[in-house]
């Protein structure tokens, strides 16, 4: 019988099989001797409990598999920020925004909290990243603004919800699927910094798909990138990559470049650029103590 994980606890898996039917599983032996770990996401081949424990047999091929946190066959990563406080941390959206690129994960950027928003920080939001062409949700648990654009964008994807914390994540999952009851983390009036509430990663069955609260995504990591290859990652600066007088442009302080002139020509915001060129130079000092 074929599943799909959607927890793991020890060494015992929540299958999810035909009808919406779930059953505890044990690893069996092999995967531990090939050193395979089940994955919430996987999709399985195992035998169903008969009286006793059931077993997974196989994982079956995956499309992606994330470490931390850890969770496979992820069709969408849905990046929540909040329009009000705490403050967008735009760099993180771009790290993550990065990771979908890689991964070939499909991106989609949720403001929340537009009951209580700043308008001239929605709208700074809205306009860095418009030219690159993201699909962007604006969105409010507390009143139900957004919700049924969000259940669209779910249907029949498996879908994990990140982002800073006490930006609503896990509150617009209990507005999307009200039988969940997750707990909602407190937001600091002193820091504006929410305290984590989320622990591990389960996948909850929802509108054909599945959906996650995750407690963080890996990002760039040293070694796995080039500094010449980040701009091919914004979709914005893609089609202009040939154009650079200079073959191997880093898009920073060389001349006749057509990624500043694309900047000068609002198709890419001031913002974005800023960032990007912050993770330039984090990858050129990243290749520099590589073999350190």
């Amino acid at each position: 019988m074929q599943g799909i994980i959607l927890k793991g606890v020890g060494s015992f898996y929540t299958v999810l099989g035909a009808k919406g039917k779930t059953y505890t599983c044990k690893a069996r032996g092999k995967f531990r001797i090939r050193g395979e770990t089940p994955l919430p996401g996987d999709r399985v081949e195992f035998e169903p409990p008969d009286g006793g424990e059931g077993y997974l047999l196989e994982i079956l091929p995956r499309k992606n598999a994330f470490v931390r946190p850890a969770v496979a066959n992820v069709d969408q990563l849905v990046v929540v920020m909040a329009a009000s406080a705490p403050k967008p941390d735009l760099l993180l959206t771009d790290r993550l925004l990065l990771d979908c690129e890689r991964r070939k994960v499909e991106p989609l950027l949720v403001v929340n909290k537009c009951d209580e928003r700043d308008e001239a920080l929605l709208n700074d939001v809205l306009g860095q990243y418009a030219p690159a062409g993201y699909r962007v949700i604006v969105a409010s648990a507390r009143e139900g603004v957004g919700l049924e654009a969000l259940k669209l964008a779910l249907y029949k994807k498996v879908s994990c919800f990140t982002g800073q914390s006490a930006v609503g994540k896990s509150s617009l999952l209990n507005a999307l699927l009200p039988t969940l009851h997750m707990p909602v983390g407190e937001l600091s009036k002193k820091v504006e910094r929410g305290k984590h509430t989320t622990r591990h990663v389960e996948l909850v069955p929802a509108y054909g798909g599945a959906v996650a609260d995750t407690p963080g995504f890996s990002l760039l990591e040293s070694g796995e990138l080039e500094p010449e290859a980040l701009a091919s990652l914004y979709p914005e600066m893609r089609g202009h990559l040939g154009e650079c007088y200079f073959t191997a442009c880093l898009h920073v302080t060389e001349p006749d470049c057509a990624v500043k002139r694309l900047l000068g020509e609002g198709g890419l915001s001031r913002g974005r650029y800023e960032r990007y060129c912050e993770l330039v130079k984090e990858l050129v000092e990243m290749r520099k103590h590589k073999y350190d």
